[in-house]
């Protein structure tokens, strides 16, 4: 999934030029894999329930590799659309049904499994650009970018395929974990709408910011990369954190910190040391925010397939609405609002956060009073 989806950004000068559309139009494609990605995480809530959480993984898996395969082969845009609408619903799926099984297998202990399973997303979102740089630099097209999604594809259809889907774990025995209420829900789903906004907003925009502020030659790609490098590095260390450290420290520290990163930036404005600053640290405190809020979650409350599926669905909203707004905003007034807008996203993102904690609480402790008031 961490490379398939993120083909697109590092192809966008080599498919305006082959489909001979402008930066403009191409922007359109981002809109849809978000589109798609609200869309498939619906109906992988819904899939989940109807059918195994294997079997929607399937879906997805096989989604991604036709979706990369259209990508390769289009010559016109409606297909290139209709290739990126298929990854993102893909993703959809996939992200909906991996998060609820790894939730469902370690019920109430969570954290260190989906912070291991996000780290794998960030390796694959780290190595996208290279592999689309050397496809087109040895094929002059993206067919060797489709051989190693299909690769991953076959491996990762394997490797389900030995294994029994996890079961939606029993709720009405368990009273000290409830499932969440619509409430709740729409809570945590608010945090991570502004999350995977800050997140891709940064991200999709942080090479042009650089080569904005006159990073020369490479170092655009380079800041680009300790980004995404960061980033898995932040996941990788809260493997064994989340296991020790409450989830709602975690996600506070690591969100306070994202709020210094972007801070340091604009206060440099420019300056080349606080840009690789800003990167590597804003990096390395996103990685562990969506899995860690996850677990927070998973260990007071219990998560059906249709609240992980409306989480993942809010987060693609956020996906859509930040990056967009930012574009215009560099054009009309410059590369400096960039950090800005992501700034006071992580600012809303960490009060949030205790929002969703209060939720939280307040869910848990009615079910528990409920469960024990004598009849």
């Amino acid at each position: 999934m961490g490379v398939a989806l993120s083909l697109l950004g590092p192809s966008v000068s080599y498919l305006e030029d082959r489909l001979n559309v402008s930066t403009g139009v191409i922007g359109i494609l981002f809109a849809l894999v978000a589109i798609g990605n609200f869309v498939g995480a619906l109906l992988g809530g819904r899939w989940i329930t109807r059918w195994t959480g294997h079997q929607v993984l399937h879906v997805g898996i096989v989604s991604f590799a036709v979706g990369t395969v259209l990508l390769a082969i289009s010559e016109k845009f409606i297909v290139t659309c209709l290739a990126v609408a298929l990854i993102g619903a893909a993703t959809g799926m996939a992200d909906t049904a991996m998060n609820t099984m790894v939730v469902w297998a370690r019920s109430g202990r969570s954290g260190p499994a989906l912070n291991a399973l996000h780290l794998m997303f960030g390796v694959g979102a780290l190595f996208a650009p290279l592999i689309v740089d050397r496809s087109l630099a040895w094929t002059h097209s993206l067919w060797l970018a489709v051989c190693v999604v299909i690769a991953l594809a076959i491996t990762a259809t394997c490797s389900v395929g030995r294994r029994e889907a996890p079961q939606h774990p029993v709720h009405s025995d368990d009273v000290m974990r409830p499932q969440l209420p619509r409430r709740t829900v729409l809570v945590v789903s608010v945090f991570f709408m502004l999350y995977i906004g800050g997140e891709v907003g940064f991200g999709g925009w942080i090479f042009t910011y650089a080569e904005e502020i006159g990073m020369a030659g490479s170092l655009p790609a380079l800041v680009t990369a300790a980004f995404w490098g960061a980033f898995c590095v932040g996941r990788l260390v809260a493997i064994p954190v989340s296991g020790r450290v409450r989830p709602l420290l975690v996600v506070c520290s690591a969100c306070a910190l994202s709020v210094v990163a972007l801070a340091v930036m604009i206060v440099g404005s420019g300056d080349i040391w606080t840009v690789w600053f800003g990167a590597a640290v804003f990096g390395f405190a996103a990685g562990p925010q969506y899995p860690t809020m996850l677990a927070m979650v998973d260990d007071k409350l219990s998560l059906s397939a249709a609240a992980t599926s409306w989480i993942v669905g809010a987060a693609a909203v956020g996906g859509l609405i930040v990056p967009t707004s930012i574009g215009p905003l560099i054009d009309s007034q410059g590369s400096d609002s960039m950090p800005v807008v992501v700034l006071i996203v992580c600012a809303l993102s960490l009060l949030w956060v205790l929002v969703v904690q209060r939720s939280i609480n307040r869910a848990h402790a009615l079910h528990r009073t409920s469960v024990l008031r004598p009849l």
